[in-house]
């Protein structure tokens, strides 16, 4: 289920198996993937129907008997599928276990249904403590901003770092 998810996001994922790893309840949204767009709302409304019974071997399965500790049960994965694929969820949104909420704001902010190339203003970043992949000025987003040339393959790093982990961003040559 999650390599077809990927591929619509990550170029080159090649074929996805035709099983899961976590067989129950993930199995069952296979063949929405493969049906044809007009069956898919109907086979996610009966997925959203079983999906509780069909995590019976979950980890979270009957959670809610179990202290003080519940938060709820969502099929995050019925969301994101509906988003991706672009299904009509009018006939299951009120089904129980249904992030409709999450599928609305996707579709509100016009999240990316597909890999989008990278912009050219995108600059290059790195993490500290990782070899400098491109010689040349670069700055930390962290707080306060540090400018700093490095050489390729020279070990980059930040001095009084605010944050436990300080990315550096390329700037020029």
């Amino acid at each position: 289920m999650l390599e077809r998810l990927l591929k619509s996001y990550v170029d080159n994922r090649g074929k996805p198996p035709d099983e899961c790893m976590r067989h129950l309840p993930y199995f069952k949204t296979l063949k929405i993937f493969s049906a044809p767009t007009e069956t898919r709302s109907q086979l996610m409304a009966e997925y959203l129907d079983d999906w509780y019974h069909a995590s019976r071997r979950e980890p979270y399965y009957d959670s809610h008997k179990k202290g003080d500790q519940f938060t709820g049960y969502w099929a995050w994965e019925a969301a994101a599928i509906t988003y991706i694929l672009e299904i009509d969820d009018a006939s299951y949104r009120s089904a129980k276990f249904y992030p409709a909420d999450l599928v609305d704001f996707a579709r509100s902010i016009n999240a990316p249904l597909a890999a989008q190339p990278v912009p050219e203003n995108v600059g290059l970043r790195a993490k500290s403590g990782t070899a400098c992949p491109k010689t040349g000025v670069w700055e930390t987003l962290d707080i306060p901003l540090q400018h700093r040339r490095f050489e390729q393959g020279e070990i980059m790093q930040a001095t009084d770092a605010a944050y436990g982990l300080t990315v550096w961003r390329y700037l020029s040559a």
